[in-house]
């Protein structure tokens, strides 16, 4: 665990062109998809999103299933004035993912996606989602794995970077550990792998722009710039194709309050 306090990138700082950077662009989430798909009740739902960012996920969701009541909640004012105009029909609240401003059982599905590695008080914010949690209701977390890609490129070219994840991002283990001491039922949890070849030269624009992930945000100017340079210089270097196997695991794990 992490003993910081502090969440490890100020987002009013970059609100503005965060939607500018890659893989911001979001369809309708597939769990909430398999939530309402098994739901019995024909009433309409409420949904809330625990860092929410500039809102796409909440947004893509509210075109498909405009009827419910959606709820977006992050801590950063300048990621909520990105969101409001892209959708004034969904709330959007300015608060600690660690004391949710609502009621208890308010909501039927709460999602956090790529966002509890930023919060420094994990156990709150999953016993903060408990509470607000209706009987019946789902909780899905979305991330990466750090633990189980260690030969992501990210952390090959700045190793500093995998050293700060390990500190930051909670193990499957121990957050389905602390869903189940909270009250959480039925835990269950889904690793999936993705093995691709990355073209270093594409590599190399994309980490320029340091925004594009906290991985790179999170460093010390000087662990990021090696690493550019090292990238840079095996790029130049090159006299043909210029590639490397890369591999991600995504982590899914949900639970339902009973």
């Amino acid at each position: 665990m992490s003993s910081k306090t502090q969440p490890r990138v100020d987002y009013d700082s970059i609100a503005s062109q965060y939607d500018t950077q890659p893989y911001r662009q979001k369809t309708v989430d597939p769990e909430l998809d398999a939530f309402l798909a098994q739901r019995r009740s024909a009433k309409p739902i409420t949904i809330l999103d625990v860092g929410c960012g500039t809102g796409n996920q909440l947004v893509a969701n509210w075109t498909v299933y405009p009827a419910t009541w959606m709820v977006g909640v992050d801590r950063f004012h300048g990621m909520l004035r990105q969101a409001r105009p892209k959708a004034p029909a969904i709330a959007w609240v300015q608060a600690d993912g660690t004391a949710l401003p609502f009621q208890e059982q308010a909501f039927d599905f709460v999602t956090c996606q790529y966002a509890l590695h930023h919060m420094p008080n994990k156990t709150a914010m999953v016993q903060a989602v408990f509470r607000v949690l209706r009987p019946g209701g789902r909780f899905v977390l979305v991330n990466i794995c750090p633990h189980a890609m260690p030969d992501w490129l990210y952390y090959e070219y700045f190793p500093p970077a995998y050293g700060l994840d390990l500190q930051d991002f909670w193990p499957p283990e121990t957050i389905r550990h602390a869903m189940e001491h909270c009250g959480f039922h039925n835990v269950q949890m889904a690793l999936v792998h993705h093995c691709y070849t990355q073209d270093l030269r594409a590599f190399l624009a994309t980490v320029r722009r340091r925004d594009t992930c906290s991985q790179l945000i999170a460093l010390s100017d000087e662990d990021y710039e090696a690493g550019v340079r090292r990238l840079k210089g095996e790029v130049q270097g090159a006299t043909g194709p210029c590639h490397r196997p890369d591999h991600v695991c995504m982590m899914t794990i949900h639970g339902e309050k009973w």
